[in-house]
């Protein structure tokens, strides 16, 4: 009945903890899933804000770079209209040859191109000049048709280029009022002065500063020549059949365009100006690209620099690490943290519910054998007591095996009293110890002849092994004492069947070893870690029949633990157990290294 209602209680234990982890891992599982998924989103999220704030960024520099170009285009303008008729040619070539914002520069009547010179007269420069736009200057293209954007008499634009070319991003539409703000600015701080080292507008009969004189007709024109873009401005002065006009040189161009480029740009990223066949023509970041890298945004430069765009190249996983990996990763380890110490919090309350469950159960078992043991030798006292005083026992004999056996029984539970109320003290860390010299050898030899009776009537014979002179320590009595009781006793309840009981004392140089050895069935191995633990007790086929409390050997070692010295278990040698009491030495301890033979006591 007793099993039954155990392995029930086991049953309904094993349920009560498989329900706890459900309770517990389920709900954790679930807010870990819903919380990860969040961040998922979030990561998605701040992946896509940092592709927005990119192309934010690549606009801006495309609106830069073409505020520059224009202003470029209008003070060259505002300069080229105020050049003097009779002085055209001899400012014309001066700018050719002194400024490096000017490639080629000419001059043009209907009856055909008056300047650069044709011919044998012309540079190879020249001639390849007027052949690239030869159907300008033959007049298959008329100059008003050709311009796809007019200055106005204030030097603003009039007109678009005929072919528009939109952003390769939707949406690409500028904020007027920042790109007027932006423009007023550049034409506040950049003078043509700045622009061409100071090399054109010296020409200039009036200031470049104010609004351009009305008559004159203007324009700049991009032109594409064997794959590669120019730029043509040209001025026609109403009523004399005159146009004239510069070809810019668009890498002096292009060293002004890159100043408008960001110096440091975030990790992973590369902002890049390329030109109309993709290639780069100056970039900004740290990455390798690729010949077959592709822009992941790009915002074009027309109508300025038709097909030159601005772009940004960047891959997903630089991207990810760019906007909030770090941010993810880091949430996801806290969360991770958050679930990990809910499960080990979790694991480690169930834990401590189990140890307070066996230790509750180890209590209740340990009063349940501490009842035992002080009914049992209770019974016989009483017994015995009660037939000595009623007077039944005439035998003299008797009544002293009886007296015998009252006192021993009355030892008995002194020793089981002791043991129970050393425990508590050891437990609160009350234990007081009365430190003493004392001498091993015949402290020995007394306690044996007070318990040799006793040790024979449970069916062992002494044998000790003792050495012939004295072996002095400093101790506690009464410890010690009780240490060596505990272990008579341990071997007096389970040892029996192998008839003997071995004392010996050795001494080395650094301690003195008492040792406790039988020839009973031994310690199991998985148990010779445990037998020194509070109330445990072996394997219960072995001790089922046999009382005890499971406190001997933990008061035992606990008591030498506290006095400097230890207990520890060995094997014996042809079967059996040794318990080896170990006592340090002081210095100057005199001990004689003769021994006793080998006998009973």
């Amino acid at each position: 009945m007793c099993g039954t209602t155990m392995r029930a209680a086991m049953v309904m234990k094993k349920h009560s903890i498989f329900l706890y982890w459900l309770l517990l891992c389920i709900p954790t599982l679930i807010i870990g899933m819903f919380a990860f998924q969040l961040l998922r989103h979030e990561g998605d999220r701040i992946r896509e804000e940092a592709r927005s704030s990119a192309f934010e960024r690549v606009r801006t520099i495309a609106e830069t770079l073409q505020i520059t170009v224009e202003t470029v285009e209008e003070e060259l303008t505002a300069s080229l209209t105020h050049i003097p008729r009779d002085r055209l040619q001899e400012i014309l070539t001066t700018w050719e040859h002194e400024n490096p914002l000017i490639r080629n520069v000419f001059i043009w009547r209907e009856s055909g191109l008056m300047y650069p010179p044709r011919g044998s007269y012309a540079t190879r420069e020249e001639r390849r000049f007027a052949m690239r736009y030869d159907a300008l200057f033959t007049g298959s293209i008329g100059w008003s048709s050709a311009v796809p954007r007019t200055v106005s008499e204030t030097g603003g634009t009039a007109g678009r280029y005929g072919q528009d070319e939109q952003s390769s991003v939707a949406g690409d539409t500028a904020a007027p009022g920042l790109i007027r703000d932006i423009r007023n600015l550049k034409k506040s701080r950049h003078t043509l002065v700045d622009l061409a080292r100071g090399k054109v507008s010296r020409y200039a009969t009036t200031s470049i500063s104010g609004k351009v004189p009305a008559g004159p007709e203007s324009g700049w024109i991009p032109w594409f020549a064997e794959n590669k873009l120019y730029i043509l401005g040209w001025i026609e002065r109403q009523g004399e059949g005159l146009v004239y006009g510069v070809e810019l040189e668009l890498m002096t161009l292009l060293s002004r365009l890159i100043m408008d480029f960001p110096a440091s740009v975030p990790g992973g990223f590369v902002y890049a100006l390329t030109d109309g066949q993709g290639h780069i023509l100056h970039r900004s970041g740290a990455p390798v690209l690729g010949t077959d890298a592709k822009p992941g945004l790009s915002v074009s430069l027309a109508p300025h620099l038709p097909h030159w765009q601005v772009a940004v190249f960047f891959d997903e996983a630089h991207l990810a690490g760019y906007s909030g990996r770090a941010f993810v990763v880091l949430s996801g380890l806290m969360l991770g943290i958050f679930v990990v110490a809910v499960l080990v919090g979790g694991l480690l309350l169930l834990r401590q519910a189990q140890r307070n469950m066996e230790d509750a159960r180890q209590k209740t078992s340990f009063v349940s054998n501490v009842s035992h043991e002080l009914k049992t030798p209770l019974t016989s006292i009483r017994m015995y007591a009660e037939l000595l005083e009623e007077g039944r026992v005439k035998d003299a004999g008797k009544k002293a095996h009886y007296l015998n056996v009252i006192v021993d029984e009355t030892r008995r539970l002194t020793r089981l009293v002791n043991n129970v109320l050393d425990f508590g003290r050891l437990e609160q860390g009350r234990k007081q110890y009365n430190i003493e010299e004392i001498e091993l050898v015949a402290f020995v030899h007394e306690v044996l002849a007070v318990h040799s009776m006793r040790i024979k009537n449970a069916g062992l014979a002494i044998h000790a092994d003792l050495p012939e002179k004295a072996c002095r320590v400093r101790t506690d009595r009464d410890a010690v004492e009780q240490v060596l009781l505990n272990l008579v006793d341990n071997a007096m309840k389970y040892a029996v069947e192998g008839g003997e009981l071995g004392i010996a004392l050795i001494v080395t140089d650094d301690a003195c070893e008492l040792q406790i050895r039988d020839r009973g069935p031994g310690v199991p191995l998985p148990h010779r870690r445990k037998i020194f633990e509070k109330f445990h007790r072996v394997d219960e086929s072995l001790t089922a029949r046999k009382p005890g409390s499971g406190l001997g050997l933990s008061i035992a070692r606990r008591l030498m633990q506290d006095l400097g010295g230890n207990v520890h278990y060995e094997p014996r040698a042809g079967g059996g157990s040794s318990f080896v009491v170990t006592f340090p030495r002081q210095p100057g301890d005199q001990t004689s290294t003769g021994r006793k033979g080998d006998g009973a006591v």
